[in-house]
Formats: C-alpha cells, sequence, structure tokens
C-alpha cells in the first residue's frame, strides 16, 4: 500500500506568517487552485486513494476534497493541526523575536519546544497548548487503529490520502520513519503546501506493518516551475 500524506493549501494566515494550529482558517483562492491543480495531475497520472482521510478542520478537508474529488472523506480528529494554544494569529516573526517565547524554539529545537511547552501546561492546566509528544501520541493512535488494519487487507497497490498540516503530518512521519527522538522532529523540512510525502507500506513476515519512506516531499501542482522551499 502507498500512503500519500499530504499538506494542505495556502491560506491567508500562511501568506501573512501566522501560527494556525487549530483556529479554523479556509483555503485562500492560491490554496484552492494548487489542491485542484494537484487533484488533476494525481489522476493524470493513474493515481486514484480507494481511501481519503482528512483533518476535520477546513484547510485540510478542503484540500481532500479538491485533491480526490470522486473520494468520500473520513474527517478524524487524531489527525488535526498541534494545538499552539496563545501562539496561534500570531506572527511567527513576533515570536521568533520575543526572547520570552517558548515558540522560538518550535522550528530550531523542537526537543526543547516540547520542555518549554510542558512547563506551560503544568503552570497552567487549563491552557490549551499541546505537546509534541502528545501530538506523536495521537497520530501513532490514528495509524494504530485505522490505517494498520487497511495495510493488513488492501492489496499491495493501494493507494490512500492523508490530508493534513505541518506540524501534524511531522508528527506522522515521526512513526513512518520509526524515529523516537524530537530532535529529528522536522526531518528534512516542513512541506510544502499541498506537497505529499509518499510512503510504502507492508507487512513483515512476523505480521508487524512496516514503513519505508525516503521522506522526499513531492509537487503535483505547476511541475513546470520549480519546487517550493520547504524553508
Amino acid at each position: 500500500m502507498n500512503i500519500y500524506l499530504l499538506r494542505h493549501g495556502t491560506t491567508e494566515w500562511n501568506t501573512s506568517f501566522r501560527i494556525q494550529g487549530q483556529t479554523d482558517i479556509p483555503l485562500d483562492a492560491e490554496g484552492e487552485r494548487i489542491a485542484k491543480r494537484t487533484g488533476e495531475s494525481l489522476l493524470a497520472e493513474g493515481i486514484i486513494f480507494s481511501h481519503v482521510f482528512s483533518s476535520p478542520l477546513r484547510r485540510a478537508y478542503r484540500t481532500a476534497q479538491l485533491a480526490a474529488p470522486y473520494a468520500d472523506i473520513v474527517a478524524d480528529p487524531r489527525i488535526t493541526e498541534l494545538n499552539f494554544g496563545s501562539f496561534e494569529g500570531i506572527p511567527v516573526q513576533e515570536m521568533l523575536q520575543d526572547e520570552s517565547c517558548a515558540f522560538r524554539f518550535f522550528r530550531s529545537d523542537p526537543l526543547r519546544y516540547n520542555e518549554e511547552i510542558l512547563r506551560l501546561i503544568a503552570a497552567d492546566p487549563d491552557s490549551a497548548y499541546e505537546s509534541l509528544l502528545t501530538l506523536c501520541a495521537r497520530t501513532e493512535n490514528f495509524l494504530a487503529d485505522v490505517v494498520e488494519p487497511l495495510v493488513r487487507i488492501e492489496s499491495a497497490g493501494t493507494n490512500i490520502l492523508i490530508s493534513g498540516h505541518g506540524a501534524m503530518n511531522r508528527g506522522l512521519m515521526m512513526h513512518f520513519t520509526n524515529s523516537k527522538d524530537l530532535r529529528t522532529f522536522w526531518g528534512r523540512g516542513l512541506q510544502a503546501n499541498c506537497g505529499i510525502f509518499i510512503i510504502e507500506a507492508s507487512v513483515s513476515e512476523s505480521g508487524e506493518v512496516i514503513y519505508r519512506t525516503d521522506e522526499s516531499c513531492r509537487v503535483f501542482y505547476d511541475t513546470d516551475k520549480p519546487i517550493p522551499s520547504l524553508l
């Protein structure tokens, strides 16, 4: 089975470099265009999905609709984006320049970011912040509960689509690459909007589901242009 792990198209907050998290921001016009173009290119290559799963947030769900318009989409809250609490809506640059803000470690030192978020949660258990460890736990639960049963029963040539988010997709990639070290959380970088990681899933002789991926981010829209930077 091949798993196509898709990041949603662009939104107004993407282009203004604001953290979205679980704030439900819709696609902008460009996001709609590249998601639709992605779907057209996938279909032109003969890539059809037997199962489509999405974060329930509008930007991911709409991307799934445009990328696989023929499919029924199953929304699952376990693959919604990381909750950034009070950081949501704030420009990234503003937080990076604030030496008291835990977010400054988000990309540069994810292990430290996780530690800082755990401190914030300990100080205020009712805060909305979510640690990277919690994100990895819920994405692992999604794989065990939803994806791995499909790997066991579907044919080798089956394709499934998961439409998600920048950080959440990296949580899934931690499992696909069998990494337990948060220092590797960002791997080769943040996916481009509508970028796709392709993961091969199979069952070993011992009955274990195994994943293989080279972590290349493939872009199916505007293939005549340079692939967007992963930042």
